[in-house]
């Protein structure tokens, strides 16, 4: 092979590969750009009334076309079965403690229309006079704008590799 040859291969290779990173990164870019929109509209308000007990709160974040998938007990919902019918005459649940929720995540995809997350989080109950309990889980969701706002339109977890190491692996919603 003619040096000049192997010379000019060698360019195009390198051309190509930086060419692919770039393509790569403006894409990895473009799907990141949603994060903000989706923690404000989805992920604040979700773990808000998670741990307020706003039961409405919750469902709001949530599609009316959702499916939610408890992935350990085989059990698939739709949002009828998801959200039993709020009683208004039931009494407020009272709480003798308080309950923080974190979320982490492995992946976020999104092409400004639909998104694919998932990750771990970790919830933390602390009652006074007791040690701190918390739990983790491991979710993977699919998300969809409806109206201009993003929704939960696929809900879905699993205590399979749900643990401390991969909590604190995952990055942090902000």
């Amino acid at each position: 092979m003619c040096p000049n040859k192997n010379l000019n291969m060698k360019k195009l290779l390198i051309f190509s590969g930086a060419v692919l990173f770039f393509m790569n990164a403006a894409a990895r870019s473009d799907s990141l750009k949603w994060v903000k929109e989706i923690n404000d509209q989805v992920w604040k308000p979700f773990i808000k009334s998670f741990t307020s007990g706003d039961k409405q709160g919750f469902r709001d974040v949530h599609s009316k076309r959702v499916t939610r998938v408890e992935i350990d007990h085989n059990v698939v919902m739709n949002y009828e079965k998801y959200f039993p019918p709020i009683d208004p005459n039931a009494p407020a649940v009272k709480r003798n403690g308080s309950t923080t929720f974190e979320l982490r995540f492995d992946k976020r995809i999104s092409n400004g229309s639909n998104a694919w997350e998932s990750g771990f989080y970790k919830g933390t109950y602390s009652q006074e006079g007791k040690a701190p309990r918390s739990w983790y889980g491991r979710f993977y969701v699919m998300l969809e704008k409806e109206n201009g706002l993003w929704k939960i339109l696929v809900d879905a977890d699993t205590g399979r590799e749900a643990n401390e190491e991969n909590f604190k692996k995952a990055s942090p919603m902000e």
